[in-house]
């Protein structure tokens, strides 16, 4: 019995093809990742800044959850979802790897401010733990989207400072 060849999807010649719809999604054309993603994690930061201020804010803050990137254009309203979808399954391994790092660490540190909403007894307990983890995630998604938009190369992309922010977190 003579098993066929598998054919492997010739990934950059997709990813050209897709250019102009990338563009029109608001998708980068290069990396076929959308920061749209990002945005995921702006609404926590958001909320995190509003809620010293906004304590009704606080079952938001606690109902939040990780999502990956194919997980949150599934559940987004995004116009253009499988596009991204299809985007990020034909983006380079080695973009995908650092995105995966630094989405990592944002989700640390949101965490590490989610868990400081949920343990506080008084208002204002949480302040100093949200302040450091909305600015370290603030970082944190301005490389992400530098990463996604084809501004730095992975090889670039240094975790140290990013890392050095989680470490702070756990300092105090």
């Amino acid at each position: 019995m003579s098993v066929a060849p598998v054919a492997v999807p010739d990934t950059q010649a997709r990813l050209a093809e897709l250019r102009d719809e990338f563009v029109g999604a608001n998708i980068n054309p290069y990396t076929g990742l959308s920061t749209d993603y990002l945005n995921h994690f702006n609404e926590m930061v958001m909320m995190m800044e509003l809620y010293p201020s906004s304590p009704d804010l606080k079952q938001d803050i606690l109902d939040w959850k990780v999502l990956s990137y194919p997980d949150h254009f599934e559940a987004t309203g995004f116009r253009a979802k499988a596009l991204a979808i299809e985007g990020y399954a034909l983006a380079r391994t080695a973009v995908k790897k650092q995105l995966d790092v630094i989405v990592a660490e944002i989700e640390t540190v949101l965490l590490v401010g989610q868990d400081a909403v949920e343990a506080e007894k008084e208002p204002g307990e949480a302040d100093i733990a949200l302040t450091e983890a909305t600015e370290a995630a603030e970082m944190l998604i301005a490389r992400a989207s530098a990463l996604i938009n084809g501004l730095s190369h992975p090889e670039e992309v240094s975790a140290d400072d990013a890392q050095a922010a989680v470490d702070a977190l756990f300092d105090n």
